[in-house]
């Protein structure tokens, strides 16, 4: 993995943007089916966007972010794909990106109304059956998400958190059908098995918006169904750098995410200029 904030990956990601002299990318100008030849521009949402928060509801993408994204969706083809529900997500956003994609994939994706309801009506049976079971009673400062199309078990309030975790587990191995199981940090995300992950999402928006490359952002263990793809056209990028993931690139920590925002921004939107690069 290399530090995307310095100065030679800096000049590379400028060379995978293929900004030209008036800082456009040929990405988008318009609706749907953009024109082959443009680049996406995808992030995760919590961890990434927004700081981590005890609670989901306690998450705030800040207002700088929030602009700049703004800047480049004029630009460009912008993308959410996130672990929250879609409508949950764009409470948080007060731009319009192209696309909101929930549940890791399993919603939000085009022409995929009829799988979501499916999705929705088996998270509903799993969510009573986690009811009935009194995990929640059981172990304190356990929370239950729903999502709609999938489920999070969050664990980070718990006094023992990985016994927190053995616990939830075991509840889930009694689900039926059997949720594919999705780790984050100190959650437990629920998925149907035949839902879209967030790899297949990505790849389905390049294709839809009518690019050929992406730039995707993430910090967590559900990011890795993006990064382990290696998908030609796609740079990858993690939040805090880690020996085991497989993305290209890394930033130290997720408030370097607005400094790498705003080089973006700057590379599409200004004439092209000496990178700087950050220590």
């Amino acid at each position: 993995m290399k530090e995307l904030l310095s100065a030679p990956a800096l000049a590379e990601l400028r060379q995978f943007l293929q900004v030209d002299d008036e800082g456009a990318s040929a990405a988008t100008r318009g609706g749907r089916g953009s024109r082959r030849g443009g680049v996406l521009l995808a992030f995760d949402l919590d961890g990434t966007l927004a700081p981590l928060a005890a609670r989901p509801d306690e998450a705030v993408v800040p207002d700088d972010v929030q602009h700049l994204l703004a800047v480049l969706s004029v630009r460009t083809v912008v993308a959410i794909i996130t672990g929250r529900a879609v409508r949950d997500a764009r409470r948080m956003l007060w731009f319009t990106p192209r696309y909101v994609i929930g549940s890791h994939g399993a919603e939000g994706l085009p022409d995929q109304d009829a799988a979501g309801q499916r999705y929705a009506a088996l998270c509903r049976e799993w969510s009573r059956e986690i009811a009935q079971s009194g995990v929640r009673e059981r172990i304190p400062g356990t929370l239950l998400e729903d999502k709609v199309h999938s489920l999070a078990l969050h664990y980070r309030l718990a006094r023992d958190p990985e016994a927190a975790r053995r616990a939830l587990l075991e509840v889930i191995a009694t689900l039926s059908p059997a949720p594919r199981v999705v780790e984050g940090k100190r959650v437990l995300n629920l998925v149907p098995r035949e839902a879209h992950h967030k790899g297949e999402a990505l790849r389905t928006l390049v294709m839809h918006a009518g690019v050929d490359r992406a730039l995707y952002i993430g910090d967590d263990i559900t990011d890795e169904d993006v990064f382990a793809l290696r998908l030609p056209g796609v740079l990858t990028v993690r939040v805090e750098p880690d020996g085991d993931s497989a993305a290209q690139y890394y930033v130290k920590r997720q408030s370097d995410v607005p400094l790498l925002l705003r080089e973006i921004s700057r590379m599409m939107t200004a004439a092209p200029g000496r990178v700087v690069g950050y220590s």
